[in-house]
């Protein structure tokens, strides 16, 4: 499948939403909560074209100093978690409720 059927037309390169645009459009719609505000205002969005074989764009969230990116591809869901920016040696994820795995930002430096 064609991933560029599935980027809304995206095409080319990558689009960013920064946080004050996407806090400004919620705003538009109705009040936002402050927390929510304040997460907004430290959010970045950004979003590629899929590779060849992908269903969706690669859609990429900036927060908390920590990059969180999200693809569908052909045979699976792809995440990627980039934590060079932190000091992070360990991230816990959980998947469907199944409880938390623990996996080393650094596998060659594994935390104590």
């Amino acid at each position: 499948m064609d991933a560029s059927g599935n980027t809304g037309g995206i095409g080319g390169g990558q689009r960013t939403v920064s946080a004050d645009q996407l806090a400004a459009a919620l705003a538009l719609l109705s009040s936002v909560d402050p927390v929510c505000g304040e997460v907004l205002t430290r959010l970045n969005l950004r979003v590629y074209p899929g590779e060849p074989g992908d269903r969706t764009a690669y859609v990429v969230l900036d927060v908390h100093g920590v990059s969180i990116g999200i693809k569908r591809r052909a045979d699976d869901l792809y995440l990627h978690a980039d934590t060079t920016e932190t000091d992070d040696r360990l991230i816990a994820f959980e998947i469907n409720g199944y409880g938390e795995t623990d996996h080393p930002t650094n596998p060659y430096h594994p935390a104590p």
